[in-house]
């Protein structure tokens, strides 16, 4: 019995399972803009992704904490296309990454909310933009990165764990019933696979990996040849990722907001935020809220002395 119990908290940590203790925020609630700071009739849109991207029955599993929820980033996108008066986006990400086709499906939604609203999207990249992060990042029309930001991480990994051993030494056998050998091979996720099993999933490795890179390429005008050397899973500071023009500007968070303000022509605006009341609530393991500080800058038209960024749906 003892060793039946390891198995199986081996099992949920592999799989990524934890208790979640944060309250549930209930979707029935409709999003509410507040402001964050600033003056003038121009709005600037925060659209914060902050986590790891994953789908989300994924997300489900454990702490809405710690995922980046795509079906709010849609909701957030619609309001800021919908008011005339929210003149460009300032996107902030904090993501090392997650499931492919979710960082996908976010850089179609950034590219399609650019193309349809004819509104700028202004990114700056937090600690870390890497993986699934960079690759939402560069749907924006400049990246600015922290001066201490982590960039890149190209490329696409697949894990397995194989634990047969361990069943077998504590007595734990499998059974699956397949309607082919494949087909078997990979509905058992903690045994080896075979040569053809092997390549199917290099094939599936391979082809979003070609993508990433074609990407890559393609929104920061890069040659294909570069954008492959790049796409070895390195990661850069910011500096040198400006200097493999993975990003346009090294600066802070107040860098990328006045670049969002001149490009809409304005010479103040007001920042806001999409929310749901119930965000606004402390959460039970910690502030709802950190401050950011935002620096005066002499001789630019800046009037935020700080912003308030929510942060219960951080990681």
């Amino acid at each position: 019995m003892r060793h039946l119990l390891i198995a199986i908290t081996l099992l949920i940590s592999l799989s990524g399972c934890y208790v979640n203790l944060e309250l549930p925020i209930s979707r029935d609630q409709p999003l509410e803009e507040r402001v964050l700071g600033g003056t003038g009739e121009t709005k600037i849109a925060l659209i914060k992704l902050s986590g790891m991207m994953a789908s989300n029955w994924i997300s489900n599993v454990g702490s809405r904490r710690r995922s980046i929820d795509l079906d709010e980033v849609r909701e957030q996108l619609v309001m800021a296309a919908r008011d005339p008066a929210v003149r460009a986006v300032l996107l902030h990400i904090n993501s090392p990454g997650g499931e492919v086709t979710t960082a996908d499906v976010l850089f179609h939604e950034l590219k399609q909310f650019r193309q349809r609203s004819g509104k700028p999207i202004v990114v700056s990249i937090g600690a870390i933009g890497a993986s699934g992060g960079y690759y939402a990042a560069f749907a924006g029309d400049e990246i600015w990165a922290n001066p201490t930001s982590v960039v890149g991480s190209i490329g696409v990994v697949m894990v397995r764990f194989n634990a047969e051993g361990l069943l077998e030494k504590i007595g734990v056998q499998g059974e699956v019933l397949a309607s082919g050998s494949t087909k078997q091979e990979l509905a058992v996720p903690l045994k080896p696979i075979g040569q053809e099993s092997r390549e199917i999933l290099l094939r599936i490795l391979n082809a979003h990996y070609d993508r990433f890179v074609g990407l890559v390429a393609e929104n920061r005008q890069l040659p294909q040849e570069d954008a492959r050397k790049l796409a070895d899973g390195s990661i850069f500071p910011a500096e040198e990722a400006q200097k493999l023009k993975l990003v346009d500007h090294v600066g802070y968070l107040e860098d990328a907001l006045l670049a969002a303000q001149m490009r809409t022509g304005a010479s103040s605006a007001t920042v806001v935020a999409y929310q749901r009341p119930s965000s606004f609530q402390p959460s039970l393991l910690g502030s709802s809220a950190a401050e950011v500080n935002l620096v005066r800058v002499p001789d630019l038209p800046v009037s935020y002395t700080h912003l308030t960024l929510p942060t219960n749906r951080e990681v």
